[in-house]
């Protein structure tokens, strides 16, 4: 017999992201009342600034065929990603959908996805928005300018403290709030649980491209607008762009940097909590930054305004070992698991972290299994999760190392790799990551006698 009532307490979500979003969703589907707290408006929920992030199958495959968004347009494939070096000279040319990539004879899709048009989409399958299109304001299920900042565990419910000082009652908590989680904070307040700098900054950014401008006939001239170009000891970086919506790039310029940039903690709408730059700090710096380099990758940098540009470090945590859950309290995505995006993972981890947590620990609550809350968060928190977590993240710190370095030797490898090792292997190491998402949710779906896809 289901173990909660509609005039039951909601299992309360921390953080209106695509995880947070992801984890609505497979409550909403299950029947398990809900509520999402957000502490930014709903004018600003769906940010747009720079917001490309990798999709990978797993992801792919919980969004479309779990989660009923197949056919709602929320991913662009990849098809031709063009590789050139600093100053635009042609190193590669990858006809992604060619590949031959297969995982246990399953052939693979992966793309890239708009931030906020996934947020959107999710937003829609929910009921969250207007007949206009916009976010509802009415909505007793997603209230927004508000935050958690604390719990407590009690007999058969967590108190969840909100930031204007109110206590409310809760199934369970899964904190999707991001790097600088008040809820992990929380949780881990008595042990050394500080940011580890991964040693690089980028540039994120998003340009609109104006039909007819400089920037739209240079981009003509090239094979495709998904980008990624190679740095050398004498221009280090990496530079990767892609068009996530019509004439809409989104691009990332990474470099290395022994100092991290300031950051701004309270903000964590800007990328790992970045700072946006004045107008006269991102002429002067990105002048710096693009020097010489290729005619696009100048435009791209210079075409948009201040507030359209981050420049954030990329970090992770010191401690790989803490615990993600604590009674009925989860930490989920980038609260959980922080990681440079070098392995294009984190947004696919979440995705897998929300569908995974909510999915079990509806099965709890309906009492479909014999399965208590805690245990279902206890299942979450499984130790060959976190041990494939931690590979992902120590890779995406040695590849970021890698990619931004200013050394002679690994700038010459990494051109050598993109232009005379075959794509398929290429990419078949970057996709990786997603062994650990696919074995996840498998392992999930087979204790919860769901079918396994």
């Amino acid at each position: 017999m289901p173990r909660f009532h509609q005039n039951e307490n909601p299992v309360i979500i921390a953080g209106a992201g695509p995880c947070g979003l992801v984890a609505a969703l497979t409550l909403e589907k299950a029947g398990i009342p809900y509520v999402i707290y957000e502490r930014t408006t709903t004018e600003k929920l769906c940010s747009n600034a720079g917001s490309g992030i990798d999709m990978a199958p797993t992801a792919i495959k919980i969004l479309d065929d779990h989660l009923g968004l197949a056919g709602k347009n929320w991913m662009a494939p990849y098809e031709i990603m063009y590789i050139s070096d600093m100053k635009g000279k042609q190193i590669a040319l990858w006809d992604m959908p060619s590949l031959k990539l297969k995982r246990d004879s399953e052939r693979l899709s992966f793309g890239t996805a708009n931030r906020a048009r996934l947020q959107h989409t999710l937003l829609d399958a929910l009921n969250l928005k207007d007949v206009n299109g916009d976010i509802k304001n009415d909505d007793d299920r997603l209230r927004c300018s508000t935050s958690v900042v604390g719990y407590q565990n009690l007999d058969g419910l967590v108190r969840v403290e909100l930031n204007d000082g109110t206590k409310v009652d809760a199934l369970a908590l899964l904190a999707c709030d991001g790097i600088h989680s008040a809820v992990r904070k929380h949780m881990h307040k008595d042990v050394d649980d500080s940011l580890n700098y991964c040693g690089q900054e980028c540039w994120w950014g998003k340009t609109t491209v104006k039909p007819g401008s400089e920037l739209s006939e240079e981009l003509k001239r090239l094979p495709s607008t998904s980008m990624v170009a190679i740095g050398t000891n004498e221009m280090p970086g990496a530079f990767f762009c892609d068009e996530v919506a019509p004439n809409e790039h989104a691009w990332g310029y990474v470099l290395a940097n022994k100092t991290p940039p300031n950051a701004n903690a309270t903000n964590d709408l800007t990328r790992r909590g970045g700072s946006v730059l004045t107008t006269e700090e991102k002429k002067r710096e990105i002048d710096e930054v693009i020097a010489d380099r290729s005619k696009v990758l100048q435009l791209m940098l210079q075409e948009p305004s201040a507030d359209e540009i981050t420049r954030a470090g990329f970090f992770d945590r010191k401690n790989l070992d803490l615990s993600y859950i604590n009674g009925r309290v989860a930490l989920l995505g980038d609260a959980a698991h922080p990681q440079s995006p070098m392995m294009g993972q984190g947004a696919n981890m979440a995705i897998a972290d929300g569908y995974v947590a909510a999915s079990r620990l509806s099965a709890a609550l309906k009492g479909t299994n014999d399965s208590t809350v805690e245990q279902a968060l206890l299942d979450y928190d499984c130790k060959l999760r976190r041990k494939e977590n931690n590979i992902v993240i120590k890779k995406a710190r040695k590849y970021g190392n890698w990619a931004a370095s200013k050394s002679r030797f690994p700038c010459f490898c990494m051109k050598m790799m993109c232009k005379y090792m075959p794509p398929s292997m290429l990419v078949s190491e970057m996709m990786s990551g997603d062994k650990s998402n696919k074995k996840f949710v498998h392992a999930m779906r087979k204790d919860l006698q769901l079918e396994v896809m």
